[in-house]
């Protein structure tokens, strides 16, 4: 439980802080260099609310495992992304958590920091599946 509350509290504020500045989530997600450009707009628009979806869903019993299985997604997306960045030698400040400046963190802190995310959010996804909820 307390792993689906951090988790749910670390997506819902991202998403929340990344809705008032769409061009600096685009600018941040073609920052890594992976997605083509028509890409970016689209997915700077729709990843927050996404990521609010996923975190007020992960606090409901009705959609626990499809929210778990959505937040190991994006976990997963995070660590392919920073991964990537890391390996081509990008230095990637990406406007994860909008416009904090206290959230911005070099290529291989946010590695760590998405890796984190992913055992978490895998870790709730296998107790959810497992408990058959």
């Amino acid at each position: 439980m307390i792993a689906r509350i951090l988790l749910a509290l670390v997506f819902v504020s991202a998403g929340v802080l990344k809705l008032p500045d769409p061009l600096g989530v685009a600018d941040g997600m073609a920052a890594f260099r992976l997605l083509p450009i028509w890409a970016v707009t689209p997915l700077a628009l729709g990843i927050p609310v996404f990521e609010i979806v996923v975190g007020v869903s992960l606090l409901s019993k009705r959609f626990l495992r499809p929210a778990a299985l959505a937040a190991t997604g994006l976990s997963l997306a995070f660590v392919v992304l920073y991964a990537s960045a890391l390996a081509r030698g990008l230095d990637v400040q990406c406007s994860c958590f909008g416009t904090l400046e206290f959230f911005r963190v070099s290529t291989g802190v946010g590695l760590v920091r998405a890796l984190v995310l992913l055992a978490l959010s895998a870790w709730a996804y296998w107790r959810v599946s497992r408990r058959g909820a």
